[in-house]
Formats: C-alpha cells, sequence, structure tokens
C-alpha cells in the first residue's frame, strides 16, 4: 500500500439483522395472542466514504448509531445486506475482549496475538519483547488474563495489535480503559503508523481521544452519515449535538410473528 492511494472505499453500504423479540403482556390483545415479534435492526444505511491509506480516522455517534457494526463489516465479521466495501491491505480489529483467551497469560496470548494476525512463529519471538515492553504491565505479564483490571488488558491488547504491522487497524473503544499516560504512549502509536501508511480507524466515546488520534472524523447518526469532515471541527459539532439532544439508536422495523 503507498500512501495516498485508498486503502478503505465504501459503497452504498447498509446492514440489517432481524432478532426475535417477546410481544409485553399488556400489548397482547387476548391470551392466545402471538407472543413475539421479529424486530429488524437498520445498523446502516447507504454509508459511502473512502479511506486513504496513512489516515487516521475517527467515528462518532451515539449508542446504536453503527459504530461497532461498521467496523465489524469492515473486518469481515459481518456481511453487508447492500452495498460493498473495498479494501487494499489486510484489515486488523482491535475490540475489547477480542481475541483473546482469558485462561492463558499474558506473554501466552501476545503469540496467540500474533499467531492469529498471520505472523509466523519466528516473527512473534521477534516481537514479543518489544510487545511486552510497550504494554509495561510488569510481572503481571506471566499471569492468567483473568487477573488482569481492564486498562491493563487494554494494555496488553493495544501492544499486540500495533506491533504485528497492521495494514487497516480497527480500534474500538479498545482504549477506554486505559490511563492518561497510556493513552498519551497510544496516540503517539497511530501517529507512527499513519507515517507509514498505515490506515487506523477508531471508535471512543471520548471526543477528545478522537481530536487527538485523528485528523479526519465521520460522525454516524442512526445508522447514516451526517458529516464527514476535520475531526476537531465534527467532534465539536457533535458535542454540541449532545449536549442539546439525546441521540437516539437505529430505524427498526417490528413485523408480528407467532
Amino acid at each position: 500500500m503507498q500512501s495516498g492511494g485508498d486503502a478503505i472505499r465504501v459503497e452504498d453500504l447498509s446492514v440489517s439483522y432481524s432478532t426475535i423479540v417477546e410481544i409485553p403482556a399488556t400489548q397482547r390483545r387476548h391470551r392466545f395472542s402471538r407472543r413475539t415479534r421479529i424486530r429488524t435492526i437498520e445498523a446502516l444505511e447507504d454509508v459511502n466514504f473512502s479511506i486513504r491509506a496513512g489516515e487516521a480516522i475517527g467515528l462518532v455517534g451515539g449508542n446504536g448509531a453503527g459504530k461497532s457494526t461498521l467496523l465489524k463489516t469492515i473486518a469481515g465479521v459481518l456481511k453487508p445486506t447492500e452495498g460493498q466495501i473495498e479494501l487494499w491491505g489486510r484489515p486488523h480489529l482491535l475490540a475489547p475482549g477480542m481475541g483473546f483467551n482469558r485462561v492463558l497469560s499474558g506473554r501466552e496470548n501476545v503469540i496467540l496475538g500474533g499467531l492469529a494476525a498471520g505472523m509466523s512463529m519466528a516473527e512473534v519471538r521477534d516481537k514479543q519483547e518489544g510487545i511486552i515492553a510497550f504494554a509495561d504491565i510488569g510481572g503481571f505479564i506471566d499471569l492468567p488474563t483473568t487477573t488482569y483490571s481492564s486498562g491493563m488488558f487494554s494494555r496488553l491488547a493495544f501492544a499486540v495489535a500495533t506491533h504485528v504491522d497492521p495494514e487497516i487497524l480497527l480500534i474500538d473503544e479498545a482504549l477506554s480503559a486505559g490511563d492518561a499516560a497510556f493513552r498519551e504512549k497510544a496516540i503517539q502509536k497511530v501517529k507512527e503508523l499513519c507515517s507509514d501508511a498505515h490506515t487506523i480507524v477508531v471508535v471512543s466515546h471520548s471526543s477528545t481521544m478522537v481530536a487527538e488520534m485523528a485528523t479526519r472524523a465521520i460522525w454516524l447518526h442512526q445508522g447514516s452519515v451526517r458529516r464527514d469532515g476535520d475531526a476537531a471541527e465534527i467532534t465539536a459539532e457533535y458535542d454540541a449535538f449532545q449536549a442539546e439532544s439525546h441521540e437516539t439508536a437505529q430505524r427498526d422495523r417490528s413485523i408480528a410473528n407467532t
């Protein structure tokens, strides 16, 4: 991937899914009325944008706006209902609790994470100590990750994800539990990756973090792109919007079902 070329192109993307929910007793007309219905969630609708190699993009929006769904669709975890996504590079999704085995130690999870990202054992061994040093969790590295605080777990997961040479790194709230010193360290690492033409897409409820990590932001509202532009401007607009109103979740359609 060369700096300046597209790394991600999203065209006319829509993602919906259905779930069966119980109809409250107060909404049933009589005792033999249907008890369940199908609820169709329109998670994303007609989303279009492109991201160039070497860009760091922030995704902002309220709960249910479609941010995590978008990252999972880019990573290939979810399939588009309509539209398409083109990638120039291998995506790596970093989300809380994803990809690690909580029974294993931190050191063992470093190996597991590297292998899962497509590295050879020799490459993992070569980078292992650098990853451990970056995470900086001391002697806990040899303890099961079940003993970790959420901040320690975030540090280790971020260290692994950013040292396995990710071409496209998708970060979903993975730094929300980290302390201020590590967040600053993470921001500098993201900038370093971008200078080497790696592409970063970060989701965070912290507008400040998005403005610091990204140069551009995309604001998702009810599954659609509301604004796309300079990160500082978009996050300021989003914060003002949040202060004045409550952002609701996605549109949905409910269909009765037996």
